[in-house]
C-alpha cells in the first residue's frame, strides 16, 4: 500500500446526577459515545497533527458520526465574531472528502449540520488541493462550543488512513494577498448558532501534544448566561472559598491551583473538603441549565462512590431551592455527581456516579432542568472530593449556562 502523503489544514475564521432524599435517583439517558475522544482545538495554536482511519467510510450518510471513519475536533468560540476555516490535501489519495460543523454534540436531539461546500475548485499545483471558508458565528448563540469533524474515503479500496494538519486562526482571510497559491475560497454559514445540549453529554477531551495554551479572547471573556464567576479560574481562586461539608474553612488545605486545573486530594483525610461558590441565583424562567466541566481523576482507593453512594476523589454539589419551596442543601435533596476511576466492590456503589479512564480529562455536560422537581435558584456550587484516601482529582473550566425561552 503506497505510503499516503496528504495535508489537512483546517483554518477557522470564524466573523447520574442524584437527589439525597430517600426516593430513587434521577436517572437520564447514557451518552451514546461515553468513551468517545474529541480533540481540542485553541484557537491560533499550533496545528494538530493526526490520521483518519477509512476502512471504507462512505460520505453523506447518516453514520457520518459514528465513531469509526471520522475525527472530531471542538473548539471554544465566542459568539458574534467571525473566523477562518482552511483545508489542504493531496488528491490522488483520495476520492471524497468532507467537513462537516456541528451546533451541539453530533447525535444530539435536534443537532444542526453545516457540510461546508468544496467548489468550484482552484488548481495551481496538481498535487495539492486547499480550501478557505468565511464562517460566522451568531450573537444569539447560547452555547460557545462549535464541533468540527472530518471524513474521507480512500480512492483504492484497501483501508488506509490520512494523514493531516488542523489549526484555527482568528485572523480573516486574505484572498488578494493569495493569488496563484491554489486556494479556494468559499462561504460557510455566516450566522451559526451554537445551541448547546439539553441532554447529557460526556466524552474524553484530548489535546495535541506540546501544545501550549495561548491566551486568547475564547479563553477569558465570560460565556453567555453562565453563573458561574472565574469558572476558568484565571484570576486563581477569586469568588471560591474553601469548606468542610459545605462550611467555610479557611484551614482546609486538600487542594492546590495548579496549572493544569484546580486539583483535590487527601492522603490522610476521608472528610467532603474542596471550595465553593455561593451563586443566589434565580433560575425560574430557565429553558436549560446547563452545568459543564472537565475533570480528571489519576489515584482513588475507594471504588465506585462508596457504600454510600456519595464519595468520589472528584465531585461536583449544585444545592439549589425547588418550586415547591424545599430547599436542597445539607442535610436535603440536592444535585451530586460523583466521577471515579475503579469499580466498585461490596459494600461499594457506583451509584451517582460517571466512571472516568484514569489519567484523561473528561467533558461532563447535564442539563439540571432535567431534575425532578426543576431548581428555581442556585444556591452554591461545590467542587470536592471525599472517601478513603489516597485519591486525588482536577477539575478546571466549571460553567452553569443559563439559558431562557426555546431555541
Amino acid at each position: 500500500m503506497r505510503a499516503l502523503t496528504c495535508v489537512l489544514a483546517v483554518v477557522c475564521l470564524l466573523s447520574g446526577t442524584a437527589q439525597a432524599d430517600h426516593r430513587e435517583p434521577l436517572r437520564v439517558n447514557a451518552p451514546r459515545h461515553p468513551q468517545r475522544q474529541v480533540i481540542e482545538l485553541r484557537l491560533n495554536a499550533q496545528p494538530f497533527p493526526g490520521t483518519i482511519p477509512y476502512r471504507n467510510s462512505w460520505l453523506g450518510n447518516d453514520s457520518l458520526i459514528n465513531g469509526r471513519y471520522e475525527a472530531l475536533y471542538l473548539i471554544e468560540l465566542i459568539p458574534g465574531r467571525s473566523y477562518t476555516l482552511g483545508m489542504a490535501c493531496r488528491p490522488p489519495y483520495f476520492q471524497d472528502l468532507a467537513v462537516t460543523l456541528y451546533d451541539r454534540w453530533p447525535s444530539s436531539p435536534g443537532v444542526r449540520r453545516y457540510t461546508l461546500p468544496m467548489g468550484p475548485l482552484v488548481r495551481t499545483k496538481a498535487d495539492r488541493l486547499e480550501y478557505r471558508w468565511g464562517i460566522g458565528i451568531s450573537p444569539k448563540s447560547t452555547s460557545t462550543l462549535l464541533y468540527l469533524a472530518v471524513e474521507g474515503r480512500p480512492a483504492n479500496a484497501e483501508p488506509t488512513f490520512l494523514p493531516h494538519i488542523v489549526f484555527l486562526s482568528s485572523e480573516p482571510p486574505q484572498p488578494a494577498s493569495r493569488v496563484g497559491k491554489g486556494i479556494t475560497y468559499l462561504q460557510g454559514p455566516q450566522d451559526l448558532v451554537l445551541a448547546g445540549e439539553r441532554d447529557q453529554v460526556s466524552y474524553i477531551v484530548t489535546r495535541p501534544e506540546g501544545e501550549s495554551a495561548p491566551e486568547t479572547t475564547a479563553a477569558v471573556l465570560p460565556l453567555p448566561g453562565d453563573l458561574i464567576q472565574n469558572g476558568w479560574f484565571r484570576d486563581g481562586l477569586n469568588h471560591w472559598n474553601p469548606h468542610r461539608d459545605y462550611v467555610i474553612d479557611q484551614d482546609v488545605s486538600s487542594f492546590s491551583l495548579l496549572t493544569d486545573g484546580l486539583r483535590i486530594y487527601s492522603t490522610t483525610s476521608h472528610a467532603r473538603e474542596g471550595v465553593i461558590q455561593y451563586l443566589d441565583a434565580d433560575v425560574s424562567d430557565a429553558e436549560t441549565l446547563i452545568l459543564r466541566a472537565d475533570v480528571k481523576v489519576d489515584h482513588q482507593a475507594l471504588g465506585g462512590t462508596g457504600p454510600e453512594g456519595r464519595d468520589a476523589p472528584l465531585a461536583i454539589t449544585v444545592g439549589y431551592e425547588d418550586a415547591r419551596g424545599e430547599s436542597h442543601a445539607r442535610g436535603g435533596r440536592f444535585f451530586w455527581q460523583g466521577f471515579y476511576m475503579l469499580d466498585p466492590t461490596e459494600p461499594n456503589l457506583d451509584t451517582n456516579g460517571q466512571k472516568v479512564p484514569q489519567g484523561l480529562w473528561y467533558r461532563y455536560i447535564m442539563n439540571l432542568m432535567q431534575l425532578d422537581p426543576k431548581p428555581i435558584k442556585i444556591n452554591y456550587i461545590s467542587l470536592e472530593g471525599s472517601g478513603w484516601p489516597t485519591r486525588e482529582g482536577w477539575i478546571k473550566d466549571v460553567h452553569l449556562i443559563k439559558k431562557t425561552g426555546p431555541e
